[in-house]
């Protein structure tokens, strides 16, 4: 199986510099980018992983039910108990027609089907508004904008961990050039009114499709750079690359994201935004201990509050 290249940098300018757009290296495809807190996070959505802190851990449903179709169940009910507060609350869903609309009343059982791939493209939007609230969904976020996923690596990087540990923050680049062959991996791009955090942030998102499920399937935890079709159908030598940086430089990255613009007001437009970019100057100015709420808000999805 093939794996992503990995770049460890020991600092945040030569991290920034090496992702400059104006670097000829990214000029080979048509990449995408991820930032992580830890470089030990693999590629995965938040309603797929298991253990320990994961959604809905220790439920009756998730430890009883170990079959793919039980977790595409499990995907379904989510989204619905989302939409159903989302009527109740008087709140328009991007996406939500009212053929679904129909659909959600009769239990979504048609959408699950050993036949029809899952997720559908008419859950698309639908669940990117729910991701942007933090409702755990398959979609994976990315930008278009590599210093965009800089700043996400560093604002909710913990540094009151043991530095001796050597920890590090990881910023990941998919080359999604080919991605309209790619059978298992759909590259997704809702429209800017969909979230207008989604717009500023330039962000698209990447899905796992399920196919040919059911109740007899042991469901494997799916992550990205498992696929093999992203190594194989790309236009680069290196179709998915990990650059790494130890967690201590992640207040230097931060402040330096600040000056090219990109921080918590311009990638969250309003008072939340605002409120954002000035816990991430008191972060730069202690220098090596980030806030505990920056640490909270970080929800174990790689990303998450990152392109919401």
């Amino acid at each position: 199986m093939a794996q992503p290249a990995e770049i460890p940098f020991h600092t945040a300018r030569q991290l920034l510099e090496h992702l400059s757009p104006l670097n000829p290296v990214w000029d080979v495809g048509r990449f995408v980018f991820r930032g992580q807190p830890s470089d030990e996070y693999k590629l995965t959505p938040s309603v797929c992983r298991r253990g320990t802190g994961s959604f809905a851990y220790g439920s009756p449903r998730r430890m009883l039910d170990a079959s793919t179709a039980g977790q595409v169940a499990f995907e379904l009910e989510i989204l619905r108990k989302f939409l159903i507060g989302c009527n109740r609350s008087g709140l328009n869903v991007p996406g939500y027609t009212e053929q679904l609309s129909g659909t959600l009343a009769d239990g979504w059982g048609s959408l699950q089907s050993e036949h029809i791939s899952w997720p559908p493209s008419q859950l698309y939007e639908i669940m990117a508004v729910a991701q942007h609230y933090d409702v755990p969904t398959r979609l994976l976020d990315w930008t278009e904008r590599s210093y965009v996923a800089c700043y996400f690596a560093a604002s909710s990087a913990n540094l009151e961990i043991d530095s001796r540990q050597m920890p590090r923050l990881a910023v990941w680049a998919l080359d999604t050039t080919y991605a309209t062959n790619w059978k298992t991996v759909k590259v997704i791009r809702t429209p800017g009114g969909t979230s207008k955090n989604q717009a500023a942030q330039s962000g698209l998102f990447t899905t796992h499709e399920v196919k040919g499920y059911n109740r007899d399937d042991l469901y494997q935890v799916e992550a990205l750079e498992d696929v093999d079709e992203i190594y194989s159908m790309t236009g680069s030598h290196t179709p998915l690359v990990k650059m790494t940086l130890p967690i201590e430089e992640a207040p230097t990255l931060l402040d330096l994201c600040s000056r090219l613009g990109v921080d918590g007001s311009t990638l969250f437009p309003g008072f939340h935004g605002v409120a954002k970019s000035v816990r991430d100057w008191a972060n730069v100015e202690v220098g090596v201990r980030p806030s505990q709420s920056l640490i909270q808000e970080y929800n174990e999805d790689g990303y998450d509050p990152d392109f919401h």
